[in-house]
């Protein structure tokens, strides 16, 4: 008689498990994202990038176009901190879906938003490290204190793209 509710246990476990999982990595995602905005260079989000980078390449919960016009924007081998941008850039794209599922076939406004949390990244990280500036960005950065991002972002037509291309 015990094996019963046992197995029923098991088998509701066995069910609820990968979504619950799931549901824990999106939560990371969208907090990695906050954390690469404000301290891109501690341990902590360091740890917290490279599990939420994992999920957001091999899962299917989430799906991103890396538009190359955007990615272009900051990709600059001159640019020091572009490996961090680039993750930053990724991982915001994903935050936004989770966060905004309604918008999540909204191309323009996801790449809005990992551009943003880029470019936060990248004040971030000046901050600490002055010597990375990179000019490039920093014409960027105006432009997202002055409301015209949007402008730039739609202008590289991400949203007319199909899914699963750059």
């Amino acid at each position: 008689m015990k094996s019963i509710p046992l197995a029923l246990a098991a088998l509701i476990i066995a069910i609820c498990a990968p979504a619950a999982f799931a549901q824990n990595e999106k939560e990371l995602t969208v907090k990695t994202a906050r954390a690469l905005e404000t301290s891109p260079l501690s341990n902590e989000t360091a740890n917290m990038e490279k599990t939420a980078l994992k999920w957001v390449i091999e899962t299917d919960d989430v799906h991103l176009i890396a538009c190359g016009g955007v990615f272009a924007l900051f990709s600059d081998k001159k640019n020091k901190n572009g490996s961090e941008m680039t993750a930053a850039y990724t991982i915001g794209m994903a935050a936004f879906k989770i966060e905004h599922p309604d918008q999540a076939n909204d191309e323009n406004a996801a790449q809005l938003a990992g551009l943003v949390t880029a470019l936060r990244t990248y004040v971030a990280i000046v901050r600490e490290k002055p010597k990375t500036k990179f000019d490039p960005v920093d014409a960027l950065i105006d432009k997202m204190n002055n409301n015209q991002l949007a402008e730039v972002v739609n202008a590289q037509n991400c949203g007319k793209k199909q899914r699963g291309t750059s």
